[in-house]
Order: structure tokens, then sequence, then C-alpha cells
């Protein structure tokens, strides 16, 4: 059999059960599909609640990697992927409960969330088909540089400069292509951007100030 894991269509509640987040990939379109890899190599659609893995897959590919703190989901289903095909089941028969106080919150604003999906990234470049391997690759960073981009606000918002200058950082190693960069400095225009792009500048005055040529990617402590 070809099939090594399933997943089903869920929905995210929050504290009153209330849905606030529906996700089916594939609609109602029951079966195996063929695109999967790029999808799941492409970013992470899915939630744990509605995934369900065999037990033989686990014995031929492992488990979670426990160095990876935010992303070690991701990183599996892509290992999967890349071995097994995955059945999909069109129904929403899964539900996951947000709340405040997660662990994602704490990252997000920590900006650890990123080393964390960069580090998914990496990891599957080792065993992603050789054929597709850079395409995927490419696609995924392109779509966590601009995943980065939208929620550097949260800890800029919760005034966690710290964090968001690591998430700014983890960004451009994430993506540090022409094309992103030029996003980048787009976004630093913006008026919510502002305490970030102060301390930017502060930092690189401190640069030339004291003739340091290191990169403003290291200058915050």
């Amino acid at each position: 059999d070809s099939v090594g894991a399933a997943f089903t269509g869920y929905e995210n509640i929050n504290e009153k059960g209330k849905i606030i987040f529906s996700q089916q990939v594939y609609g109602k379109d029951t079966g195996i599909h063929q695109d999967w890899l790029w999808k799941i190599g492409t970013s992470n659609v899915l939630n744990p609640c509605a995934v369900v893995i065999r037990r033989s897959t686990h014995e031929h590919l492992g488990c979670y990697d426990p160095e990876n703190t935010y992303t070690p989901d991701w990183e599996l289903y892509k290992r999967i992927a890349s071995f097994y095909d995955w059945w999909y089941e069109g129904d929403i028969l899964a539900r996951y409960r947000e709340h405040d106080n997660n662990m994602t919150s704490e990252l997000i604003l920590s900006g650890a969330q990123a080393t964390s999906i960069r580090q998914g990234i990496e990891i599957s470049e080792s065993y992603l088909p050789a054929e597709h391997c850079a395409a995927i690759t490419a696609k995924a960073r392109n779509h966590y540089f601009n995943y980065c981009l939208n929620h550097m606000v949260i800890p800029l918002k919760a005034g966690n400069l710290s964090g968001a200058f690591r998430l700014l950082q983890e960004a451009l190693k994430i993506d540090p292509s022409p094309q992103a960069v030029e996003k980048l400095f787009t976004w630093l225009t913006k008026a919510e951007a502002a305490p970030l792009r102060d301390e930017i500048a502060s930092k690189l005055r401190s640069i030339m100030l004291n003739h340091n040529s290191e990169s403003f990617y290291f200058a915050y402590p």
C-alpha cells in the first residue's frame, strides 16, 4: 500500500467553542492527490488533530524532531510525503481549540517561531526528491518570508522589539533573495514598522561610529 498517512478537514475553535477557522485542503475531493508533496512542501496546511500516521510509517521514517520546537509536525509531514502517498478525507472530522496562553503565541512574540520554520525548511532539503527539491524549497522560503513580514506586527504591538528584530533576522535567513529584501524595505516604510525601523537606524549608526564591519543581522543583542 502506498499510503503512509491520512488527513481530514478540520476547524479551529476559540475558548467559547466558536469556529474561527476552517480548513479543507482539497474541498470534498476525497482520495490521493498527486500534488500533495508540493502543497505540504510549501507550507503547513495541516493540524495534528486532523492527521493519522501509520505505525509502519513511523518505524520507517521516525517521529518528530525533538530539536524543532515549533514546526516538528510540518517537517514530519514533508518527510512522509517524500516517501508515501497521503489519503485525504474531505469531511471536517476534527476540531482544535485555540487559546491565548499557548506555546505558539509565546514563540511568535519572541521571534523564535521563525527559527523553527527555517530549520524545518533546511532539514527537508536533505530528503525531498532531487528533481523537485530546489523548486519546492524556493516556494517554501518565499511563503514563509511573507509569513514573517505579516506577523512582525504582533511582537511590535506587544512592545517586544527584540522579538520583532529576531523575526526580521530570521526572515532574511529564510529568504535572502533580492526580491525578499525589496519587500522588506517596502514594509519598513509602513507606520506599523516605525519602532523597528528606528531601531535598525540606531544600530546602523552605532556600527558606523564604531567602524564595525558586522552586518546588522547580528547587531541586536
